[in-house]
Formats: C-alpha cells, structure tokens, sequence
C-alpha cells in the first residue's frame, strides 16, 4: 500500500508540473483529478465540480488556477505528513 501511494504521489507531481507549465492535456488533467480522488486529497464533491469545469471549458485559465491551487495543497500536505512521519 505504501508503495502504491508513492507511485500516486509521484505521478500527481509529475501531472501538476505539466499543468503549471500549460503543457498538459485535458487526459492529463483528468487523470490528475482521478489520482487526487483515489489518495484521498479531495472529496467527491470537489472532484465532481472540477471535473464538469473541466469538460466545460477545457483548458480554461481559471480552472487551471485552481487545479494548480489544489495541487500545491496536496504536495505542501505530502510534504508535512512526511517530515513528521521521520520525528
């Protein structure tokens, strides 16, 4: 389980670096929502909001702010869980 978590974690940093550069594309973010849902970093209500923005308006600015917001969350969340795991 923990391994599979880090391959969850690994590929959703992979996706946000895409996304923060405009080189994703709507797959990817797709799946990033998925991998977000499936560690538990969102909720279904948020993942089912993002995800109609996202087959609504497509690679839209605002709706990549906030992928990206949602993102830096998790990673900043990772980052804690992992540095009080080690105390």
């Amino acid at each position: 389980m923990i391994q599979n978590n880090i391959n969850i974690d690994n590929r959703i940093r992979f996706l946000l670096y895409r996304i923060n550069n405009n080189l994703a594309t709507i797959e990817e973010k797709n799946e990033y929502l998925d991998l977000l849902l499936q560690g538990g970093y969102i909720n279904k209500t948020d993942y089912d909001k993002n995800k109609k923005e996202l087959t609504n308006k497509g690679n839209s600015t605002n709706l990549g702010e906030a992928i990206i917001g949602i993102g830096i969350a998790v990673l900043v969340g990772t980052l804690l869980s992992k540095l009080f795991d080690k105390e």
